[in-house]
């Protein structure tokens, strides 16, 4: 089914922005055998709460957005409040000083859309930097947030048949900020800028058109134990580049739909298991950029489906297993930041790579470091840019790894 492209480009923000906070760091040369947990000499971090408010715009990618609903109305109104919780390590640490300002938490959010769509609450994680220092107390920061929400109203055959962008009562949340953070004191920050925001199934129940919004945002931010300092000293420490080799498992469901040849959508009836791997070979450059290759592997027991409709009867043939697995290769690029690292791919099937599997294939994961060589792994895969593909939910382990951050 022909879905928006835009978390592929939210995720793919994600990706860049990490990169240019680089330029905050290019002095510092440092190396991650030594890094120590990120604590200062006193053994503390730095606890951030903030709160934000939000008031701007839902996208209109939808008819049913522009007025295609039951009461004829276009849908504009977005409305969102947070409150999150944050640690960062204390300014002078080597963790602070190779990813000036990071700092990493959990948060909460409550969403006010139209009666229609629902007032949903999130629950995600979220990682945040500084890009550029502006001024001695002014600087330019980004921040991503992964989720998910609950609280829907979706589409209903019976009850909510016009819903085509809210498929299910749980989507997944994703979020990205970009901001100006003004230091007004020991202990608060005063930030204002834009946020974009992007809700979705993943594919895995039907209809999956995803809610797009984007709005200023303002928060205030408190530091409880945070010290006087603004900058730390650019200390010298050696990075060692090297290469390590990551195996990542992964399985999720999914949905499948089909045109008619009458150009009319319809959906195939039952979910769809995925189940894959990636073994990825990376060259550890520095401490912010991993370059590497990936052989690619999937089975997708809806792929390459045989679809009839003979008098109004739907028969569904399925191929044997072969024809729904694929092998590809990858180019991959890693944004290593402590505790998370986001993987970007582009690819193609080089055995069975036909029909379902033509085409270049787009992959965009987050690993979330559990210990130093075991992490969790949440993907999501395109194909040719713009459709929708499946979810990646699974576990991942390093060889060979010598960071000893996460």
């Amino acid at each position: 089914m022909r879905n928006t492209p835009f978390i592929y480009y939210i995720l793919m923000m994600f990706c860049l922005l990490p990169c240019l906070s680089k330029a905050a760091t290019d002095s510092v040369c440092v190396d991650s055998a030594v890094i120590e947990t990120g604590r200062h000499q006193n053994g503390e971090w730095i606890h951030r709460i903030e709160a934000d408010y939000l008031r701007g715009f839902v996208l209109h990618t939808n008819p049913y957005l522009k007025g295609q609903n039951e009461e004829m109305r276009t849908m504009n109104h977005m409305e969102g409040f947070k409150l999150k919780y944050a640690f960062m390590p204390q300014v002078g640490s080597e963790t602070e000083r190779i990813y000036r300002g990071v700092y990493q938490g959990v948060g909460m959010a409550y969403h006010n859309f139209n009666p229609q769509l629902g007032n949903p609450i999130s629950a995600y994680l979220f990682q945040g930097a500084k890009i550029a220092s502006l001024s001695r107390r002014l600087s330019f920061n980004y921040e991503w947030n992964l989720g998910f929400s609950l609280g829907w109203h979706p589409y209903d055959k019976e009850t909510n048949p016009d819903n085509l962008v809210i498929g299910s009562k749980v989507t997944a949340y994703i979020n990205l900020d970009a901001y100006l953070a003004w230091r007004l004191s020991r202990w608060i920050d005063v930030n204002f800028g834009w946020s974009v925001t992007h809700f979705s199934n993943g594919n895995t129940k039907f209809p999956n058109c995803g809610l797009n919004t984007t709005s200023p945002k303002l928060s205030l931010v408190y530091y409880p134990n945070r010290h006087d300092a603004t900058e730390s000293a650019s200390e010298p420490v050696k990075f060692h580049p090297h290469v390590s080799y990551d195996l990542t498992l992964f399985g999720s469901w999914r949905r499948r739909g089909y045109y008619t040849e009458f150009n009319e959508p319809l959906t195939i009836p039952g979910s769809f298991a995925v189940w894959g791997f990636n073994f990825n070979p990376l060259y550890n450059m520095n401490h912010w950029l991993n370059l590497g290759l990936s052989l690619d592997g999937v089975y997708d027991r809806s792929a390459n489906l045989i679809v009839d409709d003979i008098y109004d009867v739907r028969q569904v043939t399925k191929p044997s297993a072969i024809h729904q697995m694929a092998l590809g290769l990858s180019g991959r690029a890693e944004f290593v930041m402590p505790y998370f690292t986001i993987n970007v791919g582009v690819g193609r099937n080089f055995l069975n790579g036909k029909d379902d599997f033509k085409g270049v294939y787009e992959m965009v994961n987050l690993k979330l470091g559990i210990t130093r060589m075991l992490y969790a792994n949440i993907g999501y895969c395109l194909y040719d840019f713009q459709h929708p593909n499946y979810l990646m939910m699974g576990l991942g382990i390093r060889f060979n790894h010598q960071r000893t951050t996460r």
